[in-house]
């Protein structure tokens, strides 16, 4: 606030007091008449006080504020996110071709099946055999993952969608067996 706004607002708050203790104790006026002259001069000061600061609040430039970002909420991976990528960047082809990814995928899905099935109770060589035989799952697709022998259970005409949906066969039994172990798990919290 500046100088002269300050000295005003004391001058201003100091003759409201004094009012007021001569409206309460009309002794307090020390010989002040009020007269019209008095009044009119002391409204035409209060009117040019209200002209000053409505003038001010005009020729004022607005000012622009500038608010401050509100926090975003980060940028956070979703669990699994990391695998759905990996399975979806299998690639179609040969067997060299992403060889490691596929190894990477199938340790994965394997070390987390036996989990699974060691929790519904089996033992780890009990959980192998049925990784092996394809016995842990109604799904061909899932059970083809672990075990090339069931691959043969898909009906002719699931093979066939599949083979012209072009998607590759590795891609698509990683996504059926982790969908799978998915649902073995869930039913297991279910119980």
């Amino acid at each position: 606030m500046s100088r002269g706004r300050s000295l005003a607002v004391a001058v201003g708050v100091a003759l409201v007091l004094w009012g007021l203790a001569v409206a309460s104790v009309p002794g307090f006026a020390g010989g002040i008449t009020l007269t019209t002259e008095l009044l009119g001069a002391v409204a035409i000061v209060a009117l040019a006080g209200g002209a000053a600061a409505v003038r001010s609040r005009f020729r004022a430039e607005e000012t622009e504020y500038e608010l401050p970002t509100p926090e975003s909420a980060g940028e956070f991976s979703t669990p699994g996110g990391g695998f759905d990528d990996a399975v979806a960047e299998l690639a179609p082809g040969g067997r060299m071709r992403g060889a490691s990814q596929r190894r990477t995928i199938r340790d994965r899905l394997d070390e987390l099946a036996i989990r699974i099935l060691i929790q519904q109770g089996a033992s780890e060589q009990a959980a192998r055999e049925q990784l092996a035989e394809g016995a842990w799952t109604d799904d061909p697709y899932a059970a083809a993952f672990f075990a090339e022998a069931r691959a043969s259970d898909v009906p002719l005409e699931e093979r066939l969608r599949a083979a012209f949906s072009g998607e590759p066969s590795e891609r698509r039994r990683a996504r059926h067996a982790a969908d799978a172990l998915a649902t073995v798990a869930n039913r297991e919290r279910e119980q």
